[in-house]
C-alpha cells in the first residue's frame, strides 16, 4: 500500500461519504477554496482525479462540464456513479499507474482535490496529468499544508518525504505522506507544470458558525494548500 495510501479508505468510504458534504473542512473550507481558482468549465472536458463519492463531478456537470471521473476506490466509483447517474464517465483508475483511459491532450481541466498526499512518488501521476492535458491547460488540486503535518506530527525533519498513519476520529486509521513545499514546486516543473496561483485557504463564514473553535484554528494555522498549475513545455 506504499505508491498509493488511498486503499485506507476501504471498507471505510461509505462512512466517509456520509458525512464529508457537511463537514467544514470540506464545504466550508477546502471546496470554497478550490472553486474559487476553477477556471470557467462550460464545455470544458474536464477529468476528475480522485472524485470520492462525487460532489466535485456534480458540481462540474452543474457548471456545464464534460466529466470523467476516477477513484481508487470501488465504493466511491459507485457512490459517483449514483449520484452522476448517466451525466459522466466515472471509472475506477489508480492514479500510481498509468491513465490508460486517456488520450494525449483530451482534457481541458485536471481537478485532483485531496489526493496527492496519498502518493508516495507525485511525478508518475504528474507527468500523466500533463500527458492528458491540452496545451496550456489547467491542473488544479488540493492537498495537506506542507507545515501542517509537519507541526501536528512534530517530525524531525520538515524536509523529508515521509509516511504518516493517523487516526481519525470517528473513521479510523488513515495513511499519507508528507512532504516539503519544495519537493512540491519541484515536481511539478520538473513535470512541466508552472504553478499560476498558489492558495493557503481562510476558513469561512459558514465555518464559524458550525465550528468556532475549528474556525479559530484554521484563522491562524495553514491544514491544506490549493495549486493551480498550467501545462508548460516538458
Amino acid at each position: 500500500m506504499t505508491e498509493h495510501t488511498g486503499r485506507s479508505y476501504e471498507g471505510k468510504a461509505r462512512e466517509y461519504a456520509r458525512k464529508v458534504d457537511t463537514s467544514p473542512y470540506n464545504a466550508y473550507y477546502e471546496r470554497p477554496a478550490v472553486v474559487s481558482l476553477l477556471p470557467d468549465v462550460e464545455n470544458a472536458n474536464v477529468l476528475d482525479a480522485g472524485c470520492g463519492s462525487g460532489w466535485y463531478a456534480e458540481y462540474l456537470l452543474d457548471h456545464g462540464a464534460i466529466v470523467t471521473a476516477i477513484d481508487l476506490n470501488a465504493d466511491f466509483v459507485a457512490l459517483t456513479e449514483a449520484r452522476v447517474e448517466q451525466r459522466a464517465k466515472v471509472l475506477q483508475a489508480d492514479l500510481s499507474q498509468p491513465l490508460d483511459f486517456a488520450a494525449d491532450g483530451e482534457f481541458d481541466v485536471v481537478l485532483c482535490p485531496l489526493v496527492m498526499h496519498y502518493l508516495k512518488d507525485w511525478k508518475p501521476p504528474l507527468r500523466e496529468f500533463h500527458r492528458v492535458l491540452k496545451s496550456r491547460g489547467v491542473l488544479l488540486f488540493s492537498t495537506h499544508h506542507p507545515a501542517m503535518d509537519w507541526k501536528l506530527f512534530n517530525r524531525e525533519d520538515y524536509f523529508a518525504v515521509e509516511l504518516l498513519e493517523d487516526d481519525w476520529k470517528d473513521f479510523g486509521k488513515v495513511t499519507y505522506y508528507r512532504r516539503p513545499l519544495t519537493a512540491i514546486s519541484s515536481d511539478l516543473a520538473s513535470s512541466g507544470f508552472l504553478i499560476e496561483r498558489l492558495l493557503e485557504p481562510q476558513p469561512t463564514d459558514e465555518f464559524r458558525q458550525v465550528h468556532p473553535s475549528g474556525y479559530a484554528r484554521l484563522s491562524k494555522n495553514p491544514w491544506f494548500i490549493v495549486i493551480r498549475a498550467i501545462k508548460g513545455p516538458k
